[in-house]
């Protein structure tokens, strides 16, 4: 079976796509800690895992490779994570912008926001109209208040989760809820001990990841 791991940073995990050993070819993150356990504990389901997220990439980014990124590897298994730099792009730069008044910034979002509705659903609506029976597994982008998230930038993203949830829904694919796991972790450790600037997992927060990822797809029946 070939899994397809794809999104952003967090996906990417300073992988080497370069080098021969397929470790480094799947980074430091989650995809590395799924694939290790895959790999090991079910040698008889001839595993290919392929890793092609990219650091700082919206969803608009993933559309326009999505062709050579995605579509033509051609997977059993599709795994996506992304959404967040779409609002961390938002929030960095357009809602800090002091030269925008509050409409303009109100007007940008809602055009970001329906264009990212358009093109999360079309990520899947290409790989699923080129092969119907594909595997897919939805992680929820996350957001934890350390250094510059605050509480602005989760209410934000929020709104892009509640886009994905529908979208997921709509077409009866599985969710993993990461936003409610990260937060019910922080009840047991501060933010930063699980993302360390409040976006990009450590390697706790990569096993965090991974185990809810492992456990849905173990779920809904995508090993098999």
């Amino acid at each position: 079976m070939k899994i397809l791991f794809q999104g952003d940073s967090i996906t990417d995990a300073f992988r080497k796509p370069e080098e021969i050993n397929p470790a480094y070819q799947l980074g430091n993150g989650y995809a590395f800690l799924v694939a290790s356990h895959l790999g090991a504990t079910r040698l008889d389901q001839g595993w290919e895992f392929v890793n092609r997220g990219v650091s700082g990439h919206k969803i608009a980014d993933l559309a326009a490779r999505w062709e050579a990124d995605a579509l033509q590897i051609a997977p059993d298994f599709l795994s996506l994570l992304a959404g967040v730099n779409d609002t961390q792009n938002f929030c960095k730069y357009i809602h800090a912008d002091a030269s925008l008044s509050v409409e303009e910034k109100a007007g940008r979002d809602a055009e970001a926001f329906a264009q990212f509705q358009e093109n999360y659903a079309w990520l899947l609506d290409s790989i699923l109209e080129r092969k119907p029976e594909m595997k897919i597994l939805l992680l929820e982008p996350f957001l934890l208040e350390v250094d510059m998230v605050t509480s602005y930038w989760r209410e934000h993203l929020s709104h892009r989760r509640e886009a994905i949830a529908r979208i997921a829904g709509e077409r009866g694919l599985p969710l993993v809820p990461l936003q409610e796991i990260f937060d019910e972790a922080c009840r047991r450790a501060p933010a930063a001990y699980w993302a360390y600037d409040g976006i990009h997992p450590t390697h706790v927060g990569a096993r965090l990841i991974a185990d809810a990822w492992l456990q849905a797809a173990e779920t809904h029946g995508l090993l098999r």
